[in-house]
């Protein structure tokens, strides 16, 4: 069986991923005046949270392979997004009851797009660097 997360890059890509997450949230929670207590976070964070993970247990991002290389890194961010956000969204609507208006989705989608890849290109660029150097 494959290990999940490989190498300490690997680590440093999830622990990203996650701030990634949850800055979203946070931001958007504030942007609406909305809670941002843990339930509230909870509320909008975990059904994407999950949905996300649910999707690395199947296309292994956190492995080697997946971000060794800046463009694959970013592609499998963009496939992997939009696998889950709509996973997301449905879990969303399960749990709260509010189903999504078509301008929260693109707005969800987009935003939380930017917010991976807006620290991923920093992260690919460094990854590189590094590689080169050693």
């Amino acid at each position: 069986m494959k290990r999940w997360i490989s190498a300490p890059a690997g680590y440093v890509l999830l622990a990203g991923d996650l701030v990634a997450f949850w800055l979203f949230t946070y931001y958007g929670k504030l942007a609406h005046g909305l809670s941002t207590n843990l339930s509230g976070m909870l509320e909008t964070l975990g059904p994407f949270l999950f949905a996300w993970i649910l999707v690395a247990l199947f296309l292994h991002p956190y492995q080697r392979q997946s971000w060794e290389r800046a463009g694959k890194q970013l592609w499998f961010a963009l496939l992997m997004w939009t696998i889950a956000a709509p996973i997301g969204l449905l879990l969303r609507f399960l749990w709260t009851g509010v189903p999504p208006t078509w301008l929260f989705t693109a707005v969800a989608y987009f935003i939380m797009l930017a917010f991976l890849l807006g620290w991923r290109i920093p992260f690919a660029i460094a990854y590189a660097w590094i590689r080169r150097r050693s």
